[in-house]
């Protein structure tokens, strides 16, 4: 296995010993995970793609990270369930689009500002009424089947014209 010699400036000598006695002594293989992630991260930046940490469930959330560009976000209302659906659409840096969709009371709805839907509840209970989830397609035609049609239209619009040369539609106006 090839050797290599890093220099360490003396400030920053604290943070490789520290990162030595957390790797069980192993820097080298501590060091080339860290590179992998920042190699990475900076590819899929100068790609246009950034880093997007979201969080998932409802009762009990966890976190999800990918690499993602947005393209569309959109507002949907289900009048009929007191609910709203607000919805983030990612093309994803395998090339498929990843939705998160926040669902929760529409508060434009006047059941949810009624005496007895109010009455005892606590405000610490209301995030308990919000459900967060990440959905992934592998094609825009999968996608449309889950998105409302505008947004679809506009993922659609985005993703066209992201065929262009440099990403802009041209119009010859």
């Amino acid at each position: 296995m090839p050797n290599r010699t890093i220099y360490v400036a003396d400030a920053d000598l604290p943070i490789f010993e520290k990162a030595q006695r957390l790797a069980g002594g192993n820097l080298s293989a501590t060091i080339a995970a860290a590179l992998r992630r920042f190699v990475e991260r900076e590819e899929a930046r100068r790609t246009g793609f950034e880093e997007i940490t979201v969080r998932v469930g409802s009762m009990a959330r966890v976190y999800k990270r990918f690499f993602g560009r947005l393209l569309a976000r959109g507002l949907s209302r289900q009048p009929e369930q007191g609910r709203e659906m607000l919805y983030r659409v990612y093309l994803t840096r395998k090339g498929k689009f990843a939705v998160y969709v926040r669902e929760g009371p529409d508060w434009n709805d006047s059941r949810y500002w009624s005496r007895q839907s109010c009455q005892g509840r606590e405000w610490a209970c209301w995030p308990q009424d919000y459900g967060y989830r990440l959905e992934v397609y592998d094609s825009l035609e999968e996608l449309g089947a889950h998105l409302p049609v505008e947004l679809y239209e506009a993922v659609c619009q985005v993703m066209k014209a992201d065929q262009e040369e440099d990403g802009v539609e041209f119009l010859d106006i």
